[in-house]
């Protein structure tokens, strides 16, 4: 069995997170819901959802209220990304993010996550999938309809 580096497991989570933007970004929910392992855990505020299934039904309402408020097309843009290897094979992640719309920048925040290599052949995030990722905004802009 390889044994992986650090800088690998680094590039690897880093990758798994820039593609959840694009995902998010792309409206490509499904493998978006994906990129959660079984037990994966969502945490944004005070909701949480757990596993893929859960994930999606929430990514899914949320790009409904996204088109209704007329947000898109929109892009997350992440930022400060810091990847902390572990000794057990998993990582922690921080990483900071913005959203803008069709109105220009709605609110930031950021990310923390716990992430796992995968267990299964999906191409998306490389071979890592989020055991927690929990979101937390920081601030919305004037006239948010988020906030």
């Amino acid at each position: 069995m390889k044994t992986v580096t650090r800088n690998e497991i680094r590039a690897g989570v880093t990758n798994l997170l820039t593609t959840y933007q694009y995902l998010a970004d792309t409206g490509k929910v499904e493998r978006l819901a994906a990129l959660f392992g079984a037990d994966g855990v969502l945490e944004i505020g005070a909701e949480s959802f757990t596993g893929p299934t859960e994930v999606l039904g929430l990514f899914t309402r949320t790009s409904g209220q996204f088109v209704d408020a007329d947000f898109l097309p929109a892009r997350h843009h992440l930022s400060s990304i810091y990847v902390e290897p572990l000794p057990d094979g998993s990582a922690k992640a921080y990483a900071c993010f913005q959203f803008i719309g069709t109105r220009g920048l709605d609110h930031w925040g950021t990310y923390r996550d716990v992430v796992v290599p995968a267990i299964d052949d999906i191409a998306d995030g490389d071979g890592w999938r989020f055991a927690r990722r929990r979101v937390i905004t920081e601030g919305f802009a004037p006239g948010s309809r988020l906030a």
